[in-house]
């Protein structure tokens, strides 16, 4: 689901529309389709070619100066430059609560931790799918409704790789809730400093819509309504705000 009229307009509601495409079609069961969202996201913004520092002498620029937001801004785009992307995101923060105005900044952290929420979702996903596959080991062991199948028991190899993957599955899963509920937050910071900002209230509406966060999702399509928008994208969005709804109730 897209609105052209909402999302022409900048570069980084394309670098959105890239984890839109790359995060949706995962919750939609589709897969990722081997995009690398990390990669594009880098190329959208110019991330290219070798740091211009060191992350060691960033680091030591911060902790010389802890309330310089330029120094967290180096750390961060240096981080980044280095593909540490979490340690990126962190360092994005710390600058963004110096700095809780730079809208180009909260709208860069956005996107990386949407692009964060869906690699945490992959790893869920793929523990899910080997803890199920481990699981099914079993069914082809002796069968536990006789007494000599009881007093074997269960196959030792295949219950401990599902429990290795459900811990995996459990620690991915709450990652990604906490980057979900981060990026979301952003977003919501966003929209407070730029209340009538149609591409704000855009990219809150749809973060939470592929986040699965409805609640969220559907008040700012709804802000969205408010605005002077053509009639078809006025019809996309009830739509849509239609589904979302249905989906809550069921």
């Amino acid at each position: 689901m897209f609105f052209p009229r909402l999302r022409n307009q900048a570069k980084w509601a394309f670098v959105f529309l890239i984890l839109v495409f790359g995060g949706g079609f995962i919750f939609l069961g589709v897969g990722s389709g081997g995009l690398d969202l990390g990669q594009l996201i880098s190329d959208a913004f110019g991330n290219k070619g070798p740091s211009t520092g060191s992350v060691s002498d960033a680091q030591k620029a911060v902790r010389e100066r802890p309330f310089n937001a330029l120094a967290h801004r180096k750390l961060a785009d240096t981080l980044e430059k280095k593909g540490r992307i979490d340690e990126a995101i962190a360092a994005w923060t710390e600058y963004t609560r110096l700095r809780p105005r730079d809208i180009a900044a909260l709208r860069h952290l956005g996107d990386l931790q949407l692009g964060q929420a869906d690699r945490y979702f992959r790893e869920a996903q793929f523990a899910a799918v080997a803890q199920a596959e481990a699981s099914a080991g079993s069914l082809f062991g002796l069968s536990q409704a006789n007494p000599f199948g009881r007093s074997v028991g269960q196959n030792p190899i295949s219950t401990a790789v599902a429990t290795k993957y459900n811990a995996q599955l459990q620690e991915a899963s709450a990652k990604y809730q906490s980057a979900a509920g981060q990026a979301v937050n952003t977003y919501q910071g966003i929209v407070k400093l730029r209340p009538n900002d149609q591409q704000a209230l855009f990219a809150l509406a749809q973060a939470a819509d592929t986040l699965r966060q409805t609640g969220v999702a559907i008040r700012a399509y709804s802000r969205l309504l408010e605005f002077d928008l053509d009639s078809a994208t006025k019809a996309q969005i009830r739509e849509r705000i239609k589904t979302l709804r249905q989906a809550a109730q069921g």
